[in-house]
């Protein structure tokens, strides 16, 4: 199964919801691993990996609210056969608006 056909089978509200529980899980470890790793370096490691992970999940969330709010924008103004191209995590997905129904 590839990558495209994984993100054109996900909704956007499934997408938001996997961004929201990724930052949920981020922090629940982060929360963990300083509590039980006792050493410095570590704990910085960790905590900047798991930074950039939930920020890069968070990230990948406004994107997918601006998409869903442009193509929005192009069902309502136009009835006619245009695409919208979004990115998920830098794959390109081209949406093609008139298969949206209002």
């Amino acid at each position: 199964m590839d990558f495209q056909s994984i993100t054109s089978s996900l909704s956007v509200d499934q997408a938001k919801n996997g961004s929201l529980i990724a930052i949920a899980v981020c922090v629940v470890l982060l929360l963990l691993i300083l509590k039980f790793i006792s050493s410095v370096v570590t704990k910085i490691i960790f905590t900047i990996i798991l930074t950039l992970v939930g920020g890069a999940a968070y990230s990948q969330r406004a994107s997918l609210a601006d998409c869903a709010q442009e193509i929005s924008q192009e069902v309502q103004e136009n009835a006619g056969g245009t695409s919208v191209t979004c990115t998920f995590f830098g794959q390109d997905i081209n949406l093609d608006t008139a298969k949206i129904t209002k």
